[in-house]
């Protein structure tokens, strides 16, 4: 085994491409449920994240860590409420498009089918699942910033796979036995 200092960035990446995490969207909004942007659609916002636990079940509590640099990490920093979406493994194409800078996201929102929770939320549509959260606590953590969030909702989607990411590529768990 050939080692490193945590200070070779190169290999500290390389090291994590080996860990396969599943794919989630995180999605917010901003304002409140009923009100709008001046366009009159609600401003939304989301980013793909493969960094989530469920970190306590009584009480339910989650984390998600986020990169600072992200647009939607604004918009989570000042709402209230977020929702974790579990990615189906036939949704790489929409955790590609979560993961773009939001120059490269316009009109995202209008061809993705979603539903809002009952704080106005949106719930990714064709998902594995999603959780509901309002903002616990946030962390700052070098780069990114740990978001935990008490869960407030569970929404059960389609199937029980999800979509993973290993070594720079998605794929899906295959089963054995």
């Amino acid at each position: 085994m050939e080692s490193f200092p945590p200070t070779s960035l190169e290999s500290y990446k390389s090291l994590a491409r080996t860990w396969a995490a599943t794919v989630t969207v995180v999605t917010t909004r901003r304002g409140t449920p009923g009100s709008a942007s001046e366009g009159g659609a609600p401003e939304l916002d989301g980013f793909t994240a493969t960094a989530f636990i469920t970190v306590s079940m009584t009480p339910p509590i989650i984390l998600v860590s986020a990169t600072t640099a992200a647009s939607a990490f604004a918009m989570l920093r000042e709402a209230s409420g977020f929702a974790v979406n579990l990615l189906s493994p036939d949704q790489a194409e929409l955790a590609g498009a979560f993961a773009k800078p939001a120059v490269e996201r316009a009109g995202l929102w209008d061809r993705t089918p979603w539903t809002p929770d009952a704080a106005g939320v949106p719930l990714l549509g064709g998902t594995t699942g999603a959780f509901s959260a309002t903002v616990r606590q946030l962390v700052d953590a070098g780069d990114h910033t740990l978001v935990l969030g008490d869960v407030t909702g569970l929404h059960l989607g389609q199937g029980t796979d999800t979509l993973v990411y290993h070594n720079r590529a998605y794929g899906r768990v295959a089963r054995q036995g």
